[in-house]
């Protein structure tokens, strides 16, 4: 076949077909000669060397300074309180920090504070020249933290501060929803596996106001307030409490409790609930000076006065007793029994006492007390005292003589009175050359705080009260600091104090004092703690009531 005819014929007949493929054979040789152009001849590649250079010279890196936090700003009133915190109370991040809170976080107040010259707390009630200025209680007025073993000369040590804040949160752990404590329901509140009473011990709810005011009275002593914004965490729980809050609800239960008269027990005024709870909010209202507090506070002081009992001789006033006067009087008008009409006249060495402190709080927390109210609670203390040093019950006849109650297995110290006698007189005459002191503190030490292998010669009640006079009387910032008294003493009573705190770890029981004494059957555990944690913050409680340590 001829070629050029068969194309000539391929034209003619399919004239798309040819172009298409012409179009396709040119595009294909112009990119290929694009291609060709374009490409250069590949560099052949060059040796690279690499030089070592002389090691550089260190300089000197300049040490930055952490960032100070300032952590003052927490107003009060008119005055800003200056509060350091530890970790476990302030971090200053915004992020999250996991933490363990079965682990021991430690006091929640900074241990900086005895290097600093600053306080953290302490009701400090001080009666004398000195006390507070001469005025009434200062917000957070003398607490000094112990901060080694042996601590100063008679004060504080690492031991008695570990043991307050183990009894602290013994207390946080045992406290109702209400914000109550009461000895009827520590089931609801103990682990059943490991309670911190005797199951076949039967309590009385009578106790419930007083309770609930020891256990405040113990976080008040620390300088705590209903305001403080540190946490305690109970390492038992593993949980953190707001110190403020469990004060707050304490408090705000008692006001509740509280009659239009001023009473706080639930049926009929009982005294000795009505003199710790009259001081719980009176010293409530000292540290802060929150007037929420006190109204009640000074309902409370204006019926511990009516309560008083009149002086048999017809001028002015005496002791108390259980009950109040207006309810013995209010019986003897009915009532033909001659006894009855001689009760009215009736008072003790123990509730007097009571009422004298919670008196002295009110007075210097700047509320309304009728001098008269305080001599004749002084004439009565005077009128039971013996020659010896030694203080009578109800009367000067039965100074040394045993007072009989439920647990007379256990053994009685007559010195307890004269601890009473002692504290009723330095709150009321803040007389440091009175006679009565130095014979009344020589009975105290010979009998010093011992824990027999029976346990029956402990006694919290004596020990506190023991610990208070003394520690008044000579202690290291008392002007006679003689500490011929106050140091062996001191010695014994934390020795005998600590030794019955309970340690067992992750238990219920952890951080009270779950062994009973001779006047526990009125509160069980909930009193024995609180009175013990009371007598190791004794150290800084109160100021002295003499004016304070003479200084050079």
């Amino acid at each position: 076949m001829n070629p050029i005819s068969f194309l000539r014929n391929a034209i003619k007949n399919a004239p798309w077909v040819v172009m298409a493929i012409a179009i396709h054979v040119i595009v294909i040789v112009g990119l290929s000669i694009w291609y060709v152009a374009s490409e250069k001849p590949k560099q052949k590649e060059e040796a690279v060397s690499i030089s070592i250079s002389k090691p550089r010279e260190e300089l000197p890196v300049e040490e930055i300074k952490p960032e100070e936090i300032d952590r003052k700003a927490i107003p009060k009133n008119d005055e800003n309180e200056i509060v350091t915190f530890e970790e476990d109370v302030y971090i200053p991040t915004t992020e999250t920090v996991p933490e363990d809170l079965s682990l021991d976080r430690g006091d929640p107040t900074s241990m900086d504070d005895v290097t600093t010259g600053g306080t953290t707390g302490g009701t400090a009630i001080g009666v004398g020249t000195g006390g507070h200025h001469g005025t009434r209680p200062s917000p957070f007025g003398g607490r000094k933290l112990g901060t080694t073993k042996k601590g100063r000369a008679g004060g504080p040590t690492e031991g008695t501060e570990k043991a307050v804040l183990e009894g602290l949160r013994w207390l946080i752990r045992h406290q109702n929803p209400d914000g109550s404590w009461s000895a009827t329901n520590l089931k609801d509140r103990c682990n059943p596996e490991t309670p911190c009473y005797e199951t076949k011990d039967e309590f009385h709810a009578l106790y419930d106001e007083g309770l609930t005011s020891l256990a405040i009275l113990c976080f008040l002593g620390a300088g705590y307030s209903h305001e403080s914004k540190q946490t305690i965490v109970d390492t038992v729980q593993a949980k953190r409490h707001k110190v403020g809050e469990v004060i707050k609800n304490g408090l705000m239960w008692l006001t509740k409790r509280q009659d239009a008269d001023g009473h706080f027990t639930r049926d009929k005024a009982f005294m000795y609930n009505e003199a710790l709870a009259t001081m719980a909010l009176a010293e409530a209202y000292g540290l802060t000076q929150n007037r929420f507090w006190k109204d009640p506070a000074q309902k409370g002081v204006d019926f511990i006065q009516r309560a008083q009992r009149p002086n048999p001789s017809g001028n002015g006033l005496w002791g108390w007793r259980y009950q109040s006067r207006m309810e013995v009087e209010d019986f003897r008008k009915t009532g033909t029994d001659s006894a009855a009409a001689k009760e009215v006249f009736d008072a003790d060495t123990s509730v007097t006492t009571w009422c004298i402190m919670a008196l002295k709080s009110a007075q210097l927390s700047g509320l309304t007390v009728k001098k008269e109210s305080m001599d004749g609670a002084l004439e009565f203390i005077k009128w039971v005292t013996a020659d010896n040093g030694m203080v009578g019950y109800i009367d000067p006849k039965g100074a040394g003589a045993t007072v009989t109650g439920k647990n007379d297995h256990f053994k009685y110290h007559p010195a307890v009175m004269s601890a009473l006698g002692m504290c009723s007189r330095i709150f009321t005459s803040h007389d440091p050359d009175d006679p009565f002191l130095d014979l009344a503190a020589k009975q105290v030490i010979n009998d010093l705080p011992t824990v027999s292998k029976d346990k029956l010669t402990v006694d919290y009640y004596y020990w506190y009260y023991g610990s208070l006079a003394l520690n008044q009387f000579d202690g290291p910032d008392s002007p006679k600091k003689s500490n011929k008294y106050w140091g062996p003493w001191n010695k014994a009573m934390v020795e005998g104090v600590i030794s019955l705190q309970n340690t067992e770890d992750k238990t219920c029981r952890r951080g009270g004092w779950t062994q009973m004494d001779r006047w526990a059957y009125t509160g069980g555990p909930i009193y024995t703690t609180a009175i013990n944690v009371l007598t190791l913050e004794v150290y800084y409680r109160y100021e002295n009531a003499f004016g304070g340590a003479k200084r050079n």
